[in-house]
């Protein structure tokens, strides 16, 4: 069963981003440093390898159970005056297509489209949790789809953008591109997410390209990231 979220509104705005990069390249430190997310946020994350410790200067409370993190989730979401808080799923098993769509569905349902606050869900190693590269499907996909409504901002990190669904790319507002390895790759996601490509296969380590639903057709940010930081 897939609880409900609550309260749909359509005037809140799309704001699910992805975050793209090969391994070392600096996608978790992007998530933690371009702004996406902020200390007084409300964040759930899929963290299966204990990547976040700190985030936003906040200690992240940590759960191995689905039910202990549901149970911290609801309660956090349903305290007076919307105070922010980092609360990650770890499950024991790590990241699998199982795990992703129990945590979604705990999620989807924490939605509720007239809470003082969105809620921010961070979903880590997504590409080797899902099954498909067309239609994102289950509850991961009503996220992406519907969550808009509902104030649930999807956080999608990834290192292959041909991994994931193609539903992941259409639906990310905040698109962070990192160093790619391989020329292909940089073809692909440049297609994708309509950067130049040579840009993207000039990209040292740690620097990114950023765009926004801000940026006019052809238009996009460069960055370097600072050092390691919470």
């Amino acid at each position: 069963m897939i609880l409900q979220p609550k309260n749909p509104n359509n005037q809140l705005s799309a704001e699910h981003a992805l975050f793209v990069g090969s391994s070392g390249s600096g996608k978790t430190t992007g998530v933690k440093q371009v702004g996406v997310i902020k200390a007084t946020d409300q964040v759930a994350l899929f963290d299966p390898y204990c990547d976040y410790e700190v985030l936003c200067g906040r200690e992240v409370r940590r759960y191995t159970s689905l039910a202990a993190f549901a149970r911290a989730l609801f309660a956090a979401r349903a305290a007076k005056g919307g105070r922010g808080f980092k609360i990650a799923y770890s499950p024991k098993d790590g990241a699998n297509a199982k795990n992703l769509e129990a945590f979604s569905k705990v999620v989807w349902g924490a939605g509720n489209g007239q809470h003082k606050k969105p809620l921010k869900i961070v979903f880590e190693e997504l590409a080797k949790c899902v099954t498909t590269s067309g239609a994102a499907r289950g509850a991961f996909g009503e996220i992406l789809t519907g969550g808009r409504k509902f104030g649930l901002h999807a956080i999608c990190i990834f290192q292959r953008g041909q991994e994931v669904p193609k539903t992941v790319m259409g639906q990310c507002s905040i698109k962070w591109v990192g160093r790619q390895q391989r020329k292909q790759d940089a073809v692909y996601l440049a297609n994708e997410l309509d950067l130049p490509v040579d840009d993207i296969i000039a990209l040292p380590k740690f620097h990114y390209l950023m765009k926004t639903d801000d940026h006019n057709i052809g238009q996009f940010d460069k960055g370097k990231l600072k050092k390691l930081a919470a």
